[in-house]
């Protein structure tokens, strides 16, 4: 995650825009469609230009209705050209706002661009300190990191489709750690143990899975998660000898510690880019219905609408918190499971073997020994080929549901009556599961985030297409190519097949993505540019153009834009809202959540692991 001193220059930056702009008022130029209105204006008058005289402009003038217009207005006195003779009369300009007016664009600037940089600073990168073993380049950090980027700006409904999920997969391991939900007899003396146990649950959760039904991996799984706990209850009584209960207990605390200390941390900087977001679209809402006179304030803030999922969007990430090196976090999963696994091999040996010699805790040079591929029943094999990449916080396309199928499975019912299963019979519970279709939940998150991202979209394209010249143009039909192709990954997402997708379907995925994020781009640029300031773009389908100003138009003898203004300012400011009470709120649901995944860093070491235990590298 970049350092809180990247917020503070962004900071800085706004807090210097206002010099900027005072400043720029004065080199602002005069527009160029203001030049070409004067010329009009002088050919009805009887200035001939190029020859072109007040006989023959009728040719380049439209005549017919203007939708949106007062029918009380005389239309006559309302000036428009058709698109043809926008490019004959003013000769097809470009009238970008540095060269007209030089206080929009930095206006826009630092309203807009520089919180939305703020926001894009505080998402959950991964850490790029350099590896010791080179990767190839299809997995580089840089890759990984725009790759991830891509996927979050480039199909934002998706993204935030599988971070809610996550943290709904994480609030029921929450749920899980409280004493009601015990349900092993009664006993509220596990909640320390469950609260470390569902926290590992839950960490595990966010890596890709290369065999999630594999029965070696879900058997260690759930046996180095809930052996500390199934040993207690009747369901599967201890075998004679508590100190297998005792290994995996440790383990599974001393893994949640690990864990808890690569927990990514240093949220308060993302929540003040959230609250400047916030600020700036209240700034946008007073510039476009207070300073009339140039009607693309209305544009800039269709455009602050557009993007207003993007702090939700950072807050998610924010509580699904990812490590700071997934890769660590990555090996030290992999080394935990090796260690259950090999305490699971002795419990078994040591049932019809009392003499049976201790497991065998992972080592590296064991490790490097270990075959690749199981060759007898006596063999171990890393499980580090089970483990993918980090794919929490939308990184990656696909389902990741595993804390939900491993809770499905773990009691025989629900209330306090329940009875936990043994760790064989919450391995293949699993497994059924995570073949099953996707629960009820996923759907109905998914759902919610997509009418979330359509509703900001729509109020954009609500708010430009009625900003006349009335209809759909370049701006209000960039944004509905946005949202079509940031939807595209999100209808694959839900479809079965994609459930697990392969190469190739991750590759169409982030195909969409990218294409939507150029997309995006080029809206960025269009918003503080003008390049969209044309002929072909200010006719756009209805086939002519006008040179009135945002006061003009506010008047409801003329046109009454306002109303439309008004109500997607109002619709569209809902998530924006939504984020800045979830930033007024954080401090208490920081402090429900907080449990779950605080960690002293001054704690006993583990009594009965020998040197050679899986915390070394």
């Amino acid at each position: 995650m970049p350092a809180a001193g990247h917020h503070h220059v962004l900071l800085f930056c706004l807090l210097a825009a206002g010099p900027l702009l005072a400043a720029a008022q004065s080199i602002s130029g005069v527009s160029k469609f203001d030049i070409c209105k004067a010329r009009v204006d002088g050919i009805i008058n009887g200035t001939e230009w190029r020859g072109i005289t007040n006989e023959t402009i009728g040719r380049y003038q439209y005549f017919g209705p203007v939708r949106g217009m007062n029918p009380d207005y005389d239309r006559d006195s309302f000036l428009t050209l058709t698109a043809e003779g926008c490019r004959t009369l003013c000769e097809d300009p470009t009238d970008f706002y540095w060269q007209s007016n030089v206080a929009l664009t930095l206006g826009i600037i630092a309203n807009w661009i520089l919180p939305i940089l703020a926001l894009l600073a505080a998402l959950p990168y991964d850490s790029h300190h350099g590896r010791v073993v080179r990767a190839p380049i299809h997995q580089s950090r840089v890759l990984k990191t725009l790759g991830a980027l891509n996927n979050w700006i480039g199909s934002p409904q998706t993204a935030m489709a599988t971070t809610l999920f996550n943290i709904h997969q994480m609030r029921l391991c929450v749920r899980e750690t409280f004493p009601v939900g015990s349900g092993i007899s009664g006993d509220d003396g596990l909640s320390s143990i469950k609260r470390d146990t569902y926290y590992v649950l839950s960490c595990v959760n966010q890596f890709r899975l290369a065999k999630h039904d594999d029965p070696e991996f879900m058997n260690a799984l759930t046996y180095g998660l809930f052996r500390p706990m199934v040993a207690r209850d009747a369901a599967e009584p201890d075998r004679g000898d508590d100190r297998a209960r005792e290994w995996t207990e440790q383990l599974v605390r001393e893994m949640a510690f690990h864990l808890r200390m690569l927990r990514r941390r240093g949220v308060y900087p993302a929540l003040l880019s959230v609250f400047l977001f916030c600020v700036a679209y209240a700034l946008s809402v007073v510039m476009a219905f207070a300073e009339v006179g140039e009607r693309t304030t209305a544009h800039a803030l269709a455009f602050g609408i557009l993007v207003s999922w993007l702090p939700l969007l950072v807050l998610f990430a924010i509580i699904d918190r990812n490590p700071v090196s997934a890769d660590r976090s990555r090996k030290l999963v992999a080394r935990w499971l090796w260690n259950a696994d090999a305490i699971s091999r002795w419990e078994r040996l040591h049932a019809s073997n009392p003499n049976a010699p201790p497991p065998q805790w992972w080592s590296q040079k064991r490790e490097n020994e270990a075959p690749r591929l199981r060759t007898n029943a006596g063999e171990q094999m890393p499980f580090d080929r089970f483990i993918g990449e980090f794919s929490g916080q939308g990184r990656q396309i696909g389902y990741s549901g595993l804390a939900h199928a491993v809770m499905s499975g773990v009691y025989d019912g629900h209330g306090i009556g329940r009875r936990m299963h043994s760790t064989r019979e919450i391995a293949r519970q699993a497994r059924v599961h995570l073949r099953a279709p996707r629960p009820g939940s996923w759907w109905i998150l998914s759902l919610t985030t997509l009418a979330i991202v359509w509703l900001e979209i729509g109020m954009a394209v609500m708010l430009s297409f009625n900003t006349p010249t009335v209809g759909l143009a370049c701006r209000s039909g960039s944004y509905l190519i946005f949202g079509l192709l940031s939807t595209v990954p999100w209808v694959l997402q839900c479809l079965p097949s994609f459930q697990r997708p392969g190469i190739w379907r991750k590759t169409i995925c982030h195909a969409f993505s990218l294409l939507s994020n150029l997309v995006l781009m080029l809206i960025i640029f269009a918003s503080f540019s003008g390049v969209y300031n044309n002929c072909t773009c200010k006719s756009g389908f209805t086939g002519y153009m006008d040179f009135e100003n945002a006061d003009f138009y506010l008047n409801k003898k003329h046109f009454d834009v306002s109303s439309w203004w008004v109500a997607a300012a109002v619709v569209g400011a809902l998530p924006t809202m939504l984020s800045l009470t979830c930033v007024l709120v954080w401090p208490g649901l920081l402090s429900k959540l907080k449990p779950f995944w605080r960690a002293s860093e001054h704690r006993n070491p583990p009594e009965v692991m020998s040197a050679d235990t899986m915390w070394l590298i």
